[in-house]
């Protein structure tokens, strides 16, 4: 605190308050704004866009995605010439519905008997 014997150092202790109040009061409204801009749902969804991004980039590029969609590609493929395969060129409805049960069927099964470590590279 301030030591005060006459009116010139009350007057001094006075102006110092009153520039500490006006610097207070700056910080404290920058500080509302900050905090007020954290908590816009706008800004919190192009947060979490941000970060929902920056880990799709992280995933895409990780060994377990490119084999598990290697092994989709292949198994839905399989399936697809399968049921190509089994209704030929012309075909009624029946035979269409069966095509695509059998279609999903081999699709299923070679997914799930394909290797799932990268480092069998057996394909």
């Amino acid at each position: 605190m301030y030591n005060i014997n006459s009116d010139k150092s009350l007057a001094e202790a006075i102006r110092n308050m009153e520039a500490q109040r006006v610097l207070e009061l700056e910080i404290l409204k920058k500080h509302a704004e900050f905090t007020l801009d954290q908590i816009n749902p706008v800004n919190i969804v192009k947060e979490k866009l941000h970060e929902g991004l920056s880990n799709i980039g992280e995933t895409v590029t990780s060994a377990g995605f490119k084999n598990g969609l290697l092994k989709t590609g292949i198994g839905l493929a399989t399936g697809f010439i399968t049921k190509k395969l089994i209704i030929g060129p012309k075909a009624g409805i029946f035979k269409h519905l069966l095509g695509m049960a059998v279609q999903a069927a081999v699709s299923g099964i070679v997914i799930k008997k394909l290797p799932d470590s990268e480092d069998n590279k057996t394909l």
